[in-house]
């Protein structure tokens, strides 16, 4: 599962029941969380979530950015141990209203999962190309070849399917010279209809007059021959549970197992 949490914004005590409570609905494995803050005293929206759901969540942290104090970056929760953890920096915008953003590299249960957070400006394709560009060297660098289960990818990726990053990203074109493919979770197992995670049905999202859009994706790395697949992909977050939404963005989770495809 992915969600961007939108940090400390809005109604945040309401919203983190909200999302504690789509948490223990959905009850996925991993989860990797956007936008994370954690306070000077080491107080951290991802522990307090992992804590409050009584899963047994364990937690990685990744901060990217210092705002007022706080760190602010990307979290992967895990059913499973963790253990190993990696940030890498990705190339920023020169946006003075944007933080630098990372890719938080987590190693559980044999898996490797990858959480980011790309430039959000909706005129910033150019430097999320150069963001995807870094994003991919380091899984190819960070990730276990051998491993039974390809890379994970997971994220706020502020970037419809079209876009030049994100056709980039699922193998659709290449950037100087060079190419690589990850499988789009929703594209290939997604439910009926756009499948939109900025969606103005939201009144957090409807606030900043932006057209409703799919730009939180799931992706796993294609591998010949892994025989791994994703088999279900949906919205979560997309409804209110407590009472307000969990964020401005709806979440997406995806199944990904060895079952083959049904027919």
């Amino acid at each position: 599962m992915t969600l961007n949490i939108w940090n400390l914004s809005g109604p945040w005590r309401q919203r983190r029941e909200e999302i504690v409570a789509w948490l223990d609905l959905a009850r996925p494995d991993v989860v990797c969380l956007q936008e994370v803050v954690e306070s000077p005293e080491g107080k951290n929206q991802a522990r307090w979530l992992a804590d409050r759901t009584g899963s047994g969540y364990q937690v990685a942290f990744g901060p990217g950015s210092s705002i007022a104090g706080h760190a602010f970056g990307n979290a992967v929760l895990s059913r499973w141990p963790i253990d190993a953890t990696a940030v890498s920096p990705l190339p920023p915008s020169a946006a003075p209203d944007d933080t630098d953003r990372v890719v938080l590299h987590v190693r559980t249960n044999g898996l490797d999962v990858f959480c980011t957070h790309l430039a959000w400006r909706l005129d910033d394709g150019a430097v999320r190309e150069h963001q995807v560009r870094a994003l991919t060297e380091f899984v190819s660098a960070a990730a276990d070849p051998d491993a039974a289960v390809p890379p994970i990818l997971a994220g706020d990726l502020n970037a419809v399917s079209e876009a030049a990053e994100m056709r980039y990203l699922t193998g659709l074109s290449a950037m100087d010279g060079r190419s690589v493919c990850f499988i789009n979770a929703w594209d290939v197992a997604g439910g009926g209809g756009q499948g939109n995670t900025w969606d103005n049905r939201n009144p957090f999202a409807f606030a900043e007059r932006e057209p409703s859009r799919r730009i939180d994706h799931i992706l796993l790395a294609w591998r010949p021959g892994s025989g791994v697949w994703v088999s279900r992909a949906g919205l979560a977050c997309d409804v209110s549970l407590t009472g307000t939404f969990a964020s401005d963005h709806f979440g997406m989770v995806a199944d990904i197992s060895g079952r083959a495809p049904a027919i």
